[in-house]
């Protein structure tokens, strides 16, 4: 299989149910908040993704008309690599739980045991994209996070490279890329 050269998109809004706001906007906070105990992390696959509570529509003035909505919408986007069925089974592996608890508030919601039923609800509900941005369209989450990783430590090489002998640097070197190996 071949991945595309470019990411693909997924754009999904979904209608809560009543009282469902106050369960996703708790889940949001406590997932930005505390990631680690949510159960986070970032996968290879995903470039981005987030999640989005929709209770209004602002209006523009003419010829736009002003809208209620019915009902508040979940909204997902995400940005990934590869096959739309690889990256919904990896993505429900990681974090099936978290997915039900936050889109389990939305109506028709299918839960997460079978793949084909998330994909095609998914896709039943997906909205097509127009327009996109990416301040790094060629890395991922997890790209972006490693190098974080990386940098944290790799800052400190120069100053070594200077105040120790070869050998002594090249210690310090290799237990660098031993420590960082799965970063890079």
């Amino acid at each position: 299989m071949t991945l595309p050269d470019r990411p693909q998109f997924i754009t999904v809004l979904t209608p809560i149910r009543p009282l469902g706001v106050f369960r996703v906007r708790f889940m949001l906070w406590l997932s930005s908040t505390f990631p680690q105990i949510m159960g986070l992390r970032p996968l290879a696959a995903i470039y981005s993704t987030r999640w989005s509570i929709v209770t209004s529509i602002p209006y523009n003035g003419p010829p736009q008309k002003a809208e209620d909505l019915a009902h508040p919408y979940l909204l997902w986007e995400t940005t990934y690599n590869g096959a739309i069925d690889s990256y919904i089974e990896s993505f429900i592996q990681v974090v099936s739980r978290q997915i039900t608890r936050v889109w389990g508030t939305s109506y028709g919601f299918p839960g997460t045991r079978s793949i084909t039923e998330l994909k095609n609800y998914i896709q039943t509900m997906q909205i097509p994209i127009s327009h996109t941005y990416s301040a790094y369209p060629k890395a991922s989450v997890k790209m972006i996070y490693s190098a974080f990783e990386i940098e944290k430590e790799h800052r400190f090489l120069p100053e070594a490279a200077k105040n120790l002998s070869a050998e002594e640097f090249a210690v310090v070197y290799r237990g660098f890329l031993v420590r960082r190996q799965s970063d890079l």
